[in-house]
């Protein structure tokens, strides 16, 4: 008997009858992740550096590199918290999870067949630290209580007008856990922070006394905090409120990264022991049938992406480049004094020249407090005089008279705002831009053009302040601004005028955003104002 084979058209059905049947065998999944049906199911601890509820500078580097992904890949993001890392990994394993993003360490071993690692592109140290203050360890509460993930006050929403369901997930899921409360000494005014401040400042000159009000002082809602836990502490690598133990005093274990960013908001918690080794942050995801497609194509090939372009160097020095690397408890009880008492008669012109130029009030006042410490008699060795230290030159161009404070705001505020402009065919990131206008503010604009130039000459790409830092400091020296069209100068002054009030508007917009009485008059004076900054 003859053998019969199969037409093309039986083979074709065939076919279709197998995949059926295969795609009922192993569910939906398959079809899911090759055509990209959101949402995303991204897992995040309760507290992360996913965010941050005290920086102006946006949502933090796994926040970015998250939104980053997500516009370039055309996904939409829902987040999932949870309170431990056990959590994450069950509900990763259990295919209740795409994504786990703001964690550390290693895969457990019972779940390496079914995990991916990413690449490692943060190291991990944690602290133990401690309350010196208050028996009740108010202040160690409250640094607890703000890592809990917000939104930061002056974000642009329009970084997620296409994943407005990752935007919402992140506001309804934050718990009210701070409120106000009287019976509590602000943080710099208590007996172990005077005692620091009494061998870092120098001795006053003796002046007429005047009383103050009684400051307010954030510190966390009793009751919500029965709900709400700085979530375990373990090999994973987040934050658990350890023990309240009334002979030693309460103690906290958080990662160095962490408390560098919250500890100049909480002068009395202090290290108690040396920071400790604890590997690296790493994204985690799921793996499927098909690796070389969906959603595991996408993440290795965002992951690649990110590394060829030093992306995450780049969002680490916007986001932490600027910090001291010791804490000065004496210029931080500068700012808020001057914040606390000089500020407010101003706060009216800084209110209208915010509003006329779209500069954020507290970057404003962050310059200010560079400039001049809010001292309208402030002089340099230069000439410049005034609040905002405007040169002669520059005062006639701008028809102001530099020594009236008011007028000193105005034009300070118009001149940041036309160099911002003029640097607008740059096509540089909002931020960057931001930095390279308050270096021209410093040095001069053409001292700028000059330094871009010879970074792209170098073979950088001139448009980030990453690169920039590195390039000012070289107009000093005669080899290098011998190339360039406006020859020498004080490059290094930039760069650490710019650090500077990157580090003043950090403080200003914690100040506010935690809701301390120094930042009283500034909160009043940015939420007038809708539009806070241009956008690039």
């Amino acid at each position: 008997m003859k053998r019969r084979f199969f037409t093309s058209w039986e083979a074709v059905l065939l076919l279709l009858l197998i995949s059926a049947q295969t795609a009922l065998m192993v569910g939906p999944e398959i079809v899911t992740y090759l055509y990209r049906i959101p949402p995303v199911r991204v897992v995040v601890p309760n507290v992360s550096q996913f965010s941050s509820l005290v920086s102006p500078y946006g949502l933090g580097v796994d926040g970015e590199l998250l939104s980053s992904f997500a516009k370039k890949k055309g996904y939409t993001i829902n987040i999932v918290r949870v309170k431990s890392a056990e959590e994450a990994w069950k509900l990763i394993s259990h295919d209740e999870a795409d994504l786990l993003v703001g964690f550390g360490g290693d895969i457990p071993a019972e779940y390496t067949k079914k995990i991916t690692a990413g690449p490692a592109y943060d190291e991990y140290q944690s602290v133990t630290i401690k309350d010196t203050s208050q028996a009740d360890n108010k202040e160690l509460q409250a640094l607890c209580s703000s890592l809990l993930d917000s939104v930061p006050e002056g974000v642009d929403e329009a970084i997620y007008n296409e994943n407005a369901t990752f935007l919402s997930s992140l506001a309804d899921a934050l718990p009210e856990v701070v409120s106000p409360r009287k019976n509590s000494e602000p943080s710099g005014q208590t007996p172990y922070a005077k005692e620091i401040l009494s061998k870092t400042t120098p001795a006053p000159q003796k002046k007429e006394q005047r009383k103050e009000a009684p400051a307010t002082v954030v510190t966390v809602n009793e009751d919500a905090l029965e709900n709400v836990d700085c979530v375990n502490f373990d090999r994973f690598h987040m934050y658990h409120l350890m023990s309240f133990d009334s002979d030693e005093g309460g103690t906290a274990q958080i990662d160095v990264r962490n408390f560098t960013m919250l500890r100049p908001f909480f002068l009395d918690v202090v290290p108690k022991s040396q920071a400790n080794d604890g590997g690296s942050y790493r994204w985690f995801w799921r793996n499927k049938f098909f690796a070389e497609a969906g959603l595991q194509k996408d993440l290795t090939e965002f992951w690649k992406e990110v590394e060829a372009k030093g992306t995450v160097a780049i969002l680490k020095e916007k986001h932490y480049g600027f910090f001291p690397e010791d804490l000065n408890y004496y210029v931080i009880g500068k700012l808020k004094k001057a914040l606390r008492r000089k500020m407010p008669k101003y706060a009216k012109t800084m209110k209208k020249a915010s509003e006329e130029n779209e500069i954020d009030p507290l970057l404003l006042a962050a310059v200010i407090f560079q400039e001049s410490h809010f001292n309208n008699n402030a002089r340099s060795r230069t000439g410049v005089r005034g609040l905002m230290q405007i040169t002669q030159a520059t005062a006639k161009e701008l028809g102001i008279n530099r020594i009236d404070p008011h007028q000193s705001i105005m034009g300070g505020a118009m001149y940041l705002r036309k160099l911002w402009d003029r640097l607008e065919d740059q096509n540089l990131e909002k931020w960057d831009r931001w930095f390279f206008t308050l270096a021209a503010y410093n040095q001069g604009y053409g001292h700028v053009l000059d330094a871009i130039k010879l970074s792209q000459k170098r073979g950088g790409t001139g448009k980030t302040w990453q690169e920039l830092k590195d390039i000012l400091p070289l107009l000093a020296w005669k080899r290098y601004y011998s190339q360039t069209r406006h020859g020498y100068c004080r490059g290094y002054e930039a760069v650490t005028y710019v650090e500077n009030i990157r580090y003043y508007y950090y403080l200003i917009n914690g100040l506010v955003a935690l809701s301390r009485p120094e930042g009283e008059h500034l909160g009043e004076l940015r939420s007038s104002i809708s539009s806070a900054t241009p956008n690039s």
